[in-house]
């Protein structure tokens, strides 16, 4: 049943993420072996949230591109249960390190829920051009010859909300089942009124306009969505997000797929481009629900 819903703040009540085929395992310190081209690690960290699960948080180099990974010590290689993972796309001017800052405290609510948190370095100023998407294919490929993930959400802030939209829109990774925008781009040609950021989006292009329209998801079809779980966050008309404009981006997304899509809803905040504390959980309220447990 396709459904769009218009609420203020945080909705809904706690729900258990199952993004793992059987309930995860208590923490316990056993670091995993090396990853392949692993750069560093920090070894037996504590999820600061209630879950207080171990994860190791690594930094992996994927043909060029970093990205960083909460692993949980509950996930091994080779294991036979499936594992759900939630990919974070940054924002402009950010890089993989985004979870060690603003995506900590959600990605180590995903650890607490056994599943993988992945953030690539590739996205932000870099929009949907063919190195980001080249990135994403090739993270998407480590990952999954890695672990058996059979279960991927995307988490998008700002400028990381267009590279997220051509992953999910042109599946460049299976097994997506939804989307969740925090004040994120969706239109490459309505970003903001603010002449750098534009020229920032004709840079990731090499300044060649027919290159930017031929990606950006704006100017797919709804019929890419079909299916689709997407919710946007987005500020209120009386705090004015500068940045990423909600009603060419968040709010013209959901409007634009509402029709096709499996879900799509829309709920507001009144921080203009800043992020909502209570973004985070409510993010995995709504993961928890697209996961398929409740249906």
């Amino acid at each position: 049943m396709h459904r769009r819903l218009f609420v203020t703040g945080a909705t809904g009540t706690a729900i258990t993420l199952a993004l793992q085929g059987v309930s995860a395992t208590p923490a316990q310190a056993a670091t995993a072996a090396k990853l392949p081209y692993e750069v560093s690690r920090t070894a037996n960290v504590t999820t600061g949230s209630a879950g207080r699960k171990l994860y190791d948080n690594i930094l992996v180099n994927i043909k060029g591109d970093l990205a960083r990974i909460f692993l949980p010590q509950a996930v091994v290689r080779g294991q036979k249960t499936a594992v759900g993972a939630v990919w974070f796309f940054h924002g402009g001017g950010s890089s993989q390190d985004a979870l060690n800052g603003g995506f900590k405290y959600p990605a180590e609510l995903v650890v607490d829920k056994g599943a993988i948190a992945i953030c690539i370095n590739a996205g932000g100023n870099q929009y949907t051009n063919d190195q980001a998407k080249t990135a994403q294919v090739n993270a998407w490929n480590y990952l999954s010859a890695l672990f058996p993930v059979r279960m991927n959400f995307l988490r998008a802030t700002s400028a990381g909300g267009a590279l997220a939209c051509y992953t999910y829109a042109r599946k460049l990774i299976p097994y997506i089942k939804g989307l969740y925008m925090v004040n994120a781009l969706y239109d490459l040609e309505g970003t903001s009124s603010v002449i750098q950021a534009q020229a920032s989006v004709e840079g990731a292009f090499g300044n060649n306009p027919a290159q930017l329209v031929a990606n950006n998801p704006a100017r797919f079809p709804a019929s890419d969505w079909t299916g689709a779980n997407v919710k946007a966050l987005v500020s209120d008309a009386e705090h004015l997000d500068a940045v990423v404009p909600p009603t060419r981006n968040g709010i013209a997304l959901v409007n634009k797929i509402t029709p096709v899509a499996a879900d799509a809803r829309l709920a507001f905040h009144t921080l203009g481009h800043d992020t909502p504390s209570f973004a985070h959980k409510d993010m995995m309220v709504t993961f928890g629900a697209w996961s398929g447990v409740l249906r």
